[in-house]
């Protein structure tokens, strides 16, 4: 997705950029990339352009936090009690009628 949003926002003809990508990386070259001032797809490492591993590790951690919390949120809704309010006694000189 972000490729396509990217060939998009550059003005280029983004199906043909995402499909020469596809098939750049079915041969195998998994190194390639959208290069947005060419127009076109070209190797990252030529380009001095790395992908961080750093990055992937906080995307990984922030989604895994992310997705603890609302298993939390989940279990406080769930332990509370169903039905509303208790019923309290009824003032005194108050009949069932």
């Amino acid at each position: 997705m972000v490729p396509k949003t990217l060939a998009e926002n550059a003005g280029l003809n983004a199906m043909e950029i995402i499909s020469s990508l596809y098939a750049e990386h079915a041969s195998g070259n998994t190194k390639v990339g959208l290069d947005l001032e060419e127009g076109r797809c070209k190797e990252m490492s030529t380009l001095n352009i790395w992908d961080l591993h750093i990055t992937k590790f906080f995307a990984l951690k922030y989604a895994a936090d992310a997705a603890c919390i609302v298993l939390r949120v989940d279990q406080i809704i769930m332990g509370k009690p169903a039905g509303g309010p208790s019923k309290r006694d009824q003032p005194a000189g108050m009949d069932e009628d």
